[in-house]
């Protein structure tokens, strides 16, 4: 039983972040390696607890809002928060 509930854990955790947006060269003016580090610890922080929303599905002051909330409780330090948050409203629209 323990192996299914891990399966389908596994299973949903991976789903969710394939379709999130991946950083390229033509992506932003910030660096793609700092774009897909703010994606990795987007996905390793907060899929943890909950679903992980796509990029555009929030504007840069709701992300902010949201990042501010959570920070304490996913216990997230400012330089990954900053990270994450440069990802999430960098993504194309």
């Amino acid at each position: 039983m323990k192996k299914i509930i891990l399966y389908s854990l596994f299973l949903v955790l991976f789903s969710c972040s394939s379709q999130l947006y991946i950083p390229t060269e033509n992506s932003t003016t910030i660096s793609v390696l700092e774009l897909k580090k703010g994606r990795k610890l987007y996905v390793n922080n907060c899929a943890g607890c909950h679903q992980l929303y796509t990029p555009n599905k929030y504007n840069a002051l709701a992300w902010q809002h949201n990042l501010d909330a959570m920070q304490p409780k996913a216990k997230i330090s400012d330089e990954h928060k900053k990270l994450i948050y440069n990802y999430l409203v960098n993504a194309p629209k």
